[in-house]
């Protein structure tokens, strides 16, 4: 029988098939046609900008903007960490250095390899949907400081993005591999090459350059993430006339390295930008620069609309050690303040006041809250929070010079911390350090700059011999909660999790997990291959899984101190991803 309501449900019926027809394709009055492409890993500014909020994805190369490396996901816990497997395994099909890790995104990982492939990879499965080669010009080798490595791809809308060796960025089609774009950032005869993972913010993708080891004047860049055209760039080291040039004495900026090739955090409630910046050339001569060197060693805070620099902290004035500041920055709420916590290659890890800040004659200063020695440290006396954390250098004992072999100075240029990331804890509040415990000797040499060529000034570098440790601190204090000595050092970043675990991989290839609270080793897989990428955690079809790349390689002290380990293990690249059977 029909009623007033299914009348009414009939004519609506009716309007719709006038309007769409019966195979659903639109045809209304005055519209001959019209499509749609749906992209299944389509990535929106929300959930970028709400990555720290997203548990089952890893979208940015921190996990969120903040930097921390922390996953609320506890799946995986304490309690059954023992009972973790390998699902599946990747070979990359290369050698040398391997210093990625995997993007998530719905169920897809997308990870790169050194030589620039980029692979996506179904995470249940480990099934590859597509993989992406480049072919790199032969001239380029000679110009990268430490191997053939890269750090990832960013995510945004419908592409990938690929920062090449060669010093391009590549935009790539998410479900097909093929490429939208291909742009020239930078000229890599020159030295600027890419290693870094871009970031994805606010329509635009932000990177930087490596090269500083051949007195490249550094720089970070943004370009439109649609087109790839620039929307701005800043340097590094200021030219005549701009604020902190005078820190470089003649025309040694030109030369006074800087480069910034990992990826920086973002405050989405103030709208700022955090960049680390590394270390000035001639990496061990500080008598051709003499002056704080400004922006090296420092973080730089940013205007992410246009680059202007707001605010900065510098580390490390006149570094003649290569102390790099360019390790990552997390920002944190912790202690009633607004933190940035570094550590640094110079020995130190640091709370920094991301709000106070006092004026100087270069801008606006930070000021540092706490700051902590991470191991023996005896190129400066203690640094305090009197004199803002900056470095009393013991001079003349470990000055390096060039008449004599200065010897013992500590740390050695790998820190401290290397590159390696390391991971705040929302659930303990800790910060957790992958420390390198060595020292080294070093005379200087003076040499004159030549265009892509090394320019190091160094006549000596001897690396002597030491340990490695996981120490975790309180982020609020830099007070040490734990440590846990080991042979070597961390050679991987760190992934803190909501299960109270650690994970972390070292140079010998094992992946471990630690309790978070103890430094207790609960868990450990031999990979096969020393380790130098990061792990990752995200979910698919509601599973937890942990992911870590593998492949021996990379630069500073591991090829050089760990060579006698070639003699009797392989090289080997991949990506291992395990779940709790």
């Amino acid at each position: 029988m029909l009623t007033p309501k299914s009348l009414k449900r009939a004519a609506l019926c009716l309007a719709a098939t006038a309007a769409f027809g019966t195979s659903g394709v639109v045809f209304a009055q005055g519209l001959d046609e019209a499509g749609s492409k749906l992209y299944p890993n389509y990535v929106t500014d929300d959930m970028l900008l709400n990555a720290d909020k997203d548990a089952s994805n890893w979208l940015l190369y921190g996990r969120d903007y903040q930097t921390t490396r922390y996953s609320p996901l506890k799946q995986i816990n304490k309690s059954n960490v023992s009972k973790l497997v390998p699902a599946w395994n990747l070979s990359f099909g290369v050698l040398d250095g391997q210093d990625s890790q995997a993007v998530a995104v719905n169920g897809m990982i997308y990870v790169t390899a050194s030589y620039n492939k980029v692979f996506a990879v179904e995470a249940a499965t480990g099934k590859v949907v597509w993989k992406y080669e480049r072919e790199l010009p032969g001239d380029v080798f000679p110009k990268l400081c430490c191997d053939v490595v890269n750090r990832g791809v960013a995510v945004y809308k419908n592409k990938v993005y690929l920062a090449t060796l060669d010093a391009h960025i590549v935009a790539l089609d998410n479900t097909s591999g093929k490429v939208v774009w291909d742009k020239k950032m930078g000229d890599y005869t020159y030295a600027e090459t890419f290693t870094i993972m871009p970031m994805a913010l606010r329509g635009k993708i932000i990177f930087g350059t490596a090269g500083a080891e051949y007195g490249v004047r550094g720089w970070i860049k943004a370009i439109n993430a649609d087109t790839g055209e620039l929307a701005w760039q800043t340097y590094t080291i200021p030219a005549p006339g701009e604020a902190g040039n005078d820190t470089w004495p003649g025309e040694s900026w030109k030369y006074g390295g800087g480069s910034a090739w990992i990826t920086g955090s973002y405050d989405k409630d103030t709208n700022t930008l955090y960049w680390p910046v590394g270390n000035p050339g001639p990496d061990f001569d500080r008598h051709v620069r003499l002056g704080d060197n400004l922006f090296t060693n420092s973080t730089l805070v940013l205007d992410p609309d246009s680059g202007k620099i707001r605010s900065y902290f510098n580390y490390t004035p006149n570094d003649p050690y290569d102390y790099d500041g360019v390790n990552e920055v997390i920002l944190t709420d912790v202690g009633g303040k607004k933190l940035w916590l570094h550590g640094s290659r110079n020995g130190h890890v640091y709370g920094i006041d991301r709000v106070a800040t006092k004026k100087t004659a270069y801008g606006q200063e930070h000021q540092c809250v706490w700051a902590t020695a991470l191991q023996r440290v005896n190129w400066t006396k203690p640094i305090t929070t009197g004199n803002n954390c900056k470095p009393v250098f013991n001079y003349p004992e470990k000055d390096v010079v060039y008449d004599k072999v200065t010897t013992d100075i500590a740390p050695s240029l790998d820190g401290g911390k290397e590159w390696h990331p390391m991971s705040y804890s929302h659930r303990t509040h800790m910060v957790y350090v992958p420390v390198y415990d060595f020292a080294m000797d070093l005379q200087a040499k003076k040499m004159e700059w030549k265009r892509g060529e090394w320019y190091l000034g160094a006549k000596v570098l001897n690396f002597n011999a030491g340990a490695g440790h996981i120490k975790a601190f309180d982020a609020a204090t830099g007070k040490l909660a734990w440590a846990k000595a080991q042979s070597y050092p961390a050679t991987s970043g760190i992934l803190t999790t909501g299960g109270g675990l650690v994970f972390y991989g070292d140079p010998e290839g094992y992946f471990h997990a630690l309790d978070d609270e103890t430094g207790e080793d609960l868990w450990a897989f031999q990979t096969g291959s020393g380790i130098h990428g990061n792990p990752t955690t995200f979910t698919a079809n509601g599973q937890q899984y942990v992911s870590i790349v593998y492949g021996a390689g990379g630069g500073g002290i591991w090829p050089l101190f760990y060579s006698e380990w070639y003699k009797h293990q392989n090289k080997g690249g991949g990506l291992f991803v395990f779940k709790v059977q």
